[in-house]
């Protein structure tokens, strides 16, 4: 297997999700923010009736601290800004693209109910490290930590057999990247969600996040908010490890720490608060 096999495979696969038109007509109009028409976007999206409600329930389930109820899109973009009420949308749409993920399948080795935890938790850790340090948008933020590992989903829907092989790794005490890298032919989750990412259309920023989240120093756009998302992944991956039982006390790089002004004590106090702030709120995005 290397990496442009695996790009085949998954294009081949008849588990590939195809975006219905509909979608498709939502993350072109949302390629460009400077250029999107709020009512062109909310209009469409209201006609997804699923999407619509789907999305205003999240909005409204007092998580993101808005003082009323919203009850159209283009309400949202008010109160939480653009970015993020399309991060949201882009995210209900993979999760219903990929709907059966979440549900466990039998003699499976990787569990995507345990492995969702750890998406969740890197939402919630950059939400909370952009509290701490004063730097970005909390809730922006959150919207990109649902989306950094949609690799890892479209791996799993395609190609469960790798993914149970680099889980297995990982339980051997691998190191996620190298135990991706060596199974997926020198790529990771990361370039299969970037690449997913560019075959839908979605935004640069997002594709940034996606694609660097272990390698933030090679992020071109979105430079601080990949760097937040990184020192987030790390933080949760700490947590999601020990879920699995191991415990391999991986370190964020002190580059990054310096320049996000991440001390230690801020990073742990994080690390203990994290599994009781998952527990909070993960139900919220099962449905």
């Amino acid at each position: 297997m290397d990496g442009d096999k695996l790009f085949t495979l998954i294009e081949n696969s008849e588990c590939m999700p195809k975006l219905p038109r509909d979608v498709s007509e939502i993350l072109e109009i949302m390629k460009d923010p400077m250029l999107l028409d709020i009512d062109v976007l909310a209009g469409k999206v209201a006609r997804c009736c699923r999407l619509n409600d789907l999305v205003l329930k999240n909005l409204n389930t007092g998580y993101y601290q808005i003082s009323k109820k919203i009850t159209s899109i283009r309400e949202a973009v008010v109160y939480l800004g653009m970015q993020t009420v399309q991060n949201i949308i882009i995210f209900y749409i993979t999760r219903q693209l990929f709907s059966e993920i979440l549900h466990e399948k039998k003699n499976r080795l990787f569990s995507m109910k345990l492995y969702w935890k750890h998406v969740i938790g890197t939402s919630v850790a950059s939400s909370m490290l952009s509290d701490k340090i004063k730097k970005g948008d909390k809730f922006k933020l959150f919207s990109y930590g649902l989306l950094h590992d949609i690799g890892i989903a479209l791996l799993d829907v395609c190609v469960p057999g790798l993914v149970d092989e680099i889980a297995q790794r990982l339980l051997s005490g691998t190191h996620q990247v190298i135990a991706e890298r060596s199974v997926l032919g020198g790529i990771t989750h990361a370039d299969v969600g970037a690449w997913l990412c560019r075959k839908w259309n979605i935004r640069d920023d997002i594709i940034s996040i996606v694609g660097h989240h272990h390698t933030p120093f090679w992020a071109k756009s979105a430079i601080d908010d990949v760097r937040i998302i990184y020192a987030a992944d790390v933080i949760s991956t700490e947590y999601y490890e020990r879920l699995l039982g191991l415990n391999m006390n991986h370190e964020i790089n002190s580059k990054i720490m310096d320049y996000l002004g991440i001390s230690d004590d801020v990073r742990f106090e994080i690390i203990e608060a994290l599994p009781q702030e998952v527990d909070k709120i993960h139900w919220l995005f099962m449905e």
